[in-house]
């Protein structure tokens, strides 16, 4: 049985962004809706969906960057929801982040070797000497040289800058990485080495994965489980297979009918959806994904489908939808 490393029960989280005035009521974004899932130790869960679904949000909710309004956030066991930044700092080097813009992430009047050796200073008890010689294993390991060391962030290209930001993560050697769009702004062909990166990391260590991303080519390739997001939302969440050959969602076919195909000549049907996107401000009544579904009908816009099983075997799948029921599409 696998041991559940991150376990969110019911987690919601808003944000203000006006105040009633003449007692009007305060407006709010809210970005994460009551979200339960688990995060296995060693696996890859990757989590989708469109810009503003709340994907990043869920991420920094976990390691505790953001606050919650409701729900709990259970962390090895312990149940992080109130602790104060004071009480985190022992769980900081088990959870690092991986961001999307390595560069954003880098002091770019640090040199590489001081850049990877300040999680070091912070987390461990190494002498000089034992921390020069992690920086330069670590170096290794993402696949950069010993010359590396000396540069400063702008004389690397993306890709390498990334593979820095790798480094950096693995540097305390955490148990949890949020690697948030980690490759979403790289060539494709550095795109497969940070994969790879990765996956030979995970092997040797027995990390576990946080994936947010919107491509869904790249999350087929490095998951184990999958979770869609729609408007804060978590609408299907499952194994990789039964979520790419087996959709019940009707927001995870539209999205998996949109992956670019790679053959000359051959097509795919393609599901344009309709419909206005709702605000996260003023949500709809019922189902979120119930103005722009095909299949909507009235039970959709008054009540909220509950995430259900819909698995035929024992591996894990759960849709919210009220067209399936526990054998599957009705």
């Amino acid at each position: 049985m696998k041991n559940i490393l991150v376990e969110l029960d019911n987690v919601s989280k808003k944000f203000l962004v006006s105040k009633g005035k003449f007692k009007k009521e305060n407006k709010y974004v809210h970005a994460v809706n009551g979200i339960s899932l688990k995060i296995y130790e060693g696996e890859t869960l990757s989590i989708v969906g469109e810009s503003g679904c709340g994907k990043s949000t869920l991420g920094r909710v976990i390691n505790k960057l953001l606050d919650i309004e409701e729900g709990k956030v259970i962390f090895q066991k312990e149940n992080i929801t109130n602790y104060s930044s004071k009480d985190m700092l022992k769980y900081r080097k088990d959870m690092q982040v991986i961001f999307q813009d390595p560069y954003g992430s880098l002091n770019p009047r640090m040199k590489i070797k001081n850049l990877i050796e300040e999680p070091l200073l912070v987390h461990t008890n190494f002498n000089k000497n034992k921390r020069e010689e992690k920086v330069l294993e670590l170096l290794d390991m993402v696949g950069l040289s010993k010359g590396h060391a000396e540069r400063y962030p702008h004389e690397f290209s993306g890709g390498q800058r990334q593979r820095v930001g790798i480094a950096r993560a693995i540097s305390v050697n955490p148990k949890l990485i949020i690697a948030d769009e980690p490759i979403s702004a790289l060539d494709v062909s550095i795109q497969a080495q940070v994969i790879n990166i990765f996956k030979d990391l995970q092997e040797k260590f027995n990390l576990t994965y946080l994936f947010i991303s919107h491509d869904l080519s790249v999350v087929e390739l490095i998951s184990d489980r999958v979770g869609v997001m729609y408007l804060g939302n978590l609408v299907e969440i499952g194994d990789k297979k039964n979520i790419y050959n087996n959709p019940q969602h009707p927001y995870t076919e539209a999205l998996l009918s949109a992956i670019p195909v790679a053959g000359v000549g051959q097509k795919k049907k393609r599901i344009i959806l309709q419909g206005d996107i709702p605000s996260p401000i003023d949500r709809p009544e019922g189902c979120p994904f119930s103005t722009r579904c095909s299949y909507v009908f009235d039970k959709c816009r008054k009540e909220m489908p509950k995430l259900e099983d819909c698995s035929n075997d024992e591996t894990e799948h759960r849709v919210a939808c009220h067209l399936r029921n526990k054998k599957g599409r009705i």
